[in-house]
């Protein structure tokens, strides 16, 4: 007897929200966000964050006499905006598959290969993207994924308010000028990202690399106030090796920090208050980062104290429906609006030149 909808749906139903689950989870990045709560849902047509850059309020101070207090406001609240990004992904099941199989182990079976390959397609699409500017092209091609802001700031060529540049650039501070979340980067009022290249000083990793991460990661601390460092470090695999190796080499432990890093098979070390994680998905070869001092080797520095992912639309996963006309299948939707946004820049780094 084939399977009906009715029965796919009522089996699906048990596995739609752990499914949904597993999205905002996906990656280094989203599962520190969700564990911090910083995935929230709001409304409006922009996702928008207040800022204050430049030195603070005159108004206090020494003075003698009658000698007017000055007032002058040197203070400027600015305001970071990002337009949110919908994506929506049809889950096929070939009703050929229906008709030939029966009971609800074949149900769960063509869920796992339906709706679950699926979903780990879309998940590797998105974090790739968010990581380099440019996706695998499993489900999504780079163009449909263009109004999400990505981390990499050789992005020029972003799709809507505040994403057109990526958000970290790989340019010291006083060199940073381009448009990110629809604010220009200064380093006079306090929207820029920390940075350093080891390969200008034409030597390796094992010379100069170490260094080079504890001050970037000093300089995080510092602008985040209160000690907080970067909770989150994310490396392409050549410059995780040569981090590894450091430790390795000077008798520094290595270990397995959680459950989660044996999922993914991503080994993570430590930094400060960091987890260091290897990323496949951080591609230093392609295309996004030619030309760049990133092609040499990266490593993210992120403190998502100062980052969230706002939605406006939660993922969600439909029902099954028959299709008619075009396709002889049933198709589910999944659908999610929402994009990255940055609260503090200058709490955010990028080290490049990493991977000799």
């Amino acid at each position: 007897m084939a399977i009906s909808t009715e029965l796919l749906n009522t089996t699906f139903a048990d596995l739609r929200g752990p499914l949904v689950n597993s999205f905002v989870r996906s990656n280094e990045l989203f599962e520190q966000l969700t564990t911090k709560a910083r995935m929230p849902m709001e409304g409006g047509t922009q996702i928008e964050r207040s800022f204050s850059g430049g030195a603070p309020a005159r108004g206090v101070g020494v003075y003698v006499g009658d000698a007017l207090l000055n007032m002058t406001r040197r203070q400027q609240i600015k305001r970071y905006q990002v337009e949110p990004h919908r994506i929506v992904v049809a889950v096929n099941i070939p009703k050929r598959e229906l008709n030939q199989n029966s009971g609800k182990l074949a149900v769960i079976r063509l869920i796992e290969e339906y709706p679950q390959t699926t979903m780990e397609s879309v998940k590797s699409d998105l974090n790739k993207f968010l990581l380099t500017g440019a996706s695998r092209g499993l489900v999504f091609q780079t163009s449909e994924l263009k109004g999400f802001l990505s981390l990499n700031g050789a992005v020029t060529d972003g799709i809507g308010t505040g994403v057109t540049h990526g958000l970290l650039d790989f340019v010291v501070p006083d060199s940073q000028a381009q448009k990110v979340q629809n604010v220009d980067k200064s380093s006079s009022y306090s929207h820029f990202n920390q940075f350093e290249d080891v390969s200008l000083s034409g030597t390796t990793f094992a010379a100069v690399g170490m260094p080079a991460i504890r001050r970037v990661y000093r300089k995080c601390a510092h602008y985040a106030g209160a000690g907080k460092g970067p909770d989150l470090v994310i490396m392409d695999d050549d410059t995780f090796t040569n981090y590894e190796d450091h430790r390795l080499t000077n008798n520094v432990r290595i270990s397995v920090l959680d459950d989660k890093t044996e999922k993914t098979n991503t080994l993570a070390l430590e930094l400060g208050v960091a987890k260091v994680y290897s990323s496949i998905d951080l591609d230093r070869t392609g295309s996004t980062f030619a030309g760049t001092v990133a092609a040499d080797g990266l490593a993210y520095f992120l403190n998502t104290d100062f980052i969230e992912f706002p939605m406006l639309e939660a993922p969600t996963i439909s029902e099954f429906k028959e299709r008619v006309g075009d396709q002889d299948v049933v198709t589910a939707l999944f659908s999610m609006q929402g994009n990255l946004i940055c609260t503090k820049t200058p709490a955010q780094g990028a080290i490049t030149g990493t991977a000799a």
